[in-house]
């Protein structure tokens, strides 16, 4: 619930603000997105090492935010502020299952780490192709691990165990692996069903690193590749 109030008091001052600048030169709009993907685990909560205690496939990535953009003054290039609920998966394989003749689930389980992320992204136009401008974006997001659920699928059952971020050890967004963004997409001069004003869609490749590999994180890092759409208001 604390989060879902500081979400809403984030939000409606940035609303506010949107709202006086465009009054003023238009350049402040406020925005809305989600990203969806798939996610692949790269390193495992608390590891400083890419060893993998099981084997990891794929997992589903999302995200759902909202904050303000800014078009510079050159209108070359803007900037994204956003707040976003972002989740991130992997599957896990061969966990132990003591009913099996080999000691091991055939079954695939899952990992799922949720965070509350602040994101900026730096964008620049390159190229307008048919009335369409096309842009280049890096990004850096700061994220405090909310929770972690783990689907554990035995051969013959299946158990949920979920974790508050609260209850985990250097559970901070200093500890918590920053996530990295490099992005390529398109600006339309509408959103969907002529909704907003512009839509922006891009592809985005995401990647979790943390100290330069030196200390572990209490979250799984990930590369992910997401879909991202953003309404302009």
């Amino acid at each position: 619930m604390k989060y879902n109030i500081l979400i809403i008091f984030v939000l409606s001052n940035l609303y506010i603000f949107s709202q006086d600048n465009n009054a003023n030169d238009k350049r402040l709009s406020l925005i809305i997105g989600t990203s969806q993907g798939i996610s692949f685990n790269h390193k495992e909560a608390f590891s400083n090492t890419n060893n993998k205690t099981f084997d990891s496939t794929m997992g589903y990535a999302y995200s759902y935010g909202g904050g303000v953009s800014i078009i510079s003054k050159s209108k070359k290039a803007f900037s994204d502020i956003m707040l976003n609920y972002r989740s991130y998966s992997n599957g896990i394989k061969g966990i132990v299952d003591i009913n099996t003749p080999s000691g091991y689930s055939t079954k695939t389980s899952f990992d799922r780490f949720n965070y509350l992320s602040l994101e900026y992204r730096y964008s620049r136009y390159v190229k307008t192709i048919k009335d369409l401008n096309t842009f280049f974006s890096v990004g850096i997001q700061a994220s405090y691990l909310l929770n972690v659920r783990k689907r554990l699928n035995y051969e013959n059952s299946s158990e949920v165990i979920k974790i508050e971020g609260k209850n985990i050890s250097e559970n901070d967004v200093l500890q918590t692996s920053p996530t990295f963004i490099f992005s390529y997409g398109t600006e339309f001069n509408s959103g969907i069903l002529k909704a907003g004003k512009k839509s922006r869609l891009s592809i985005d490749f995401t990647f979790d690193t943390f100290r330069l590999g030196i200390q572990s994180s209490p979250s799984n890092q990930y590369y992910s590749i997401m879909i991202n759409y953003r309404i302009l208001f």
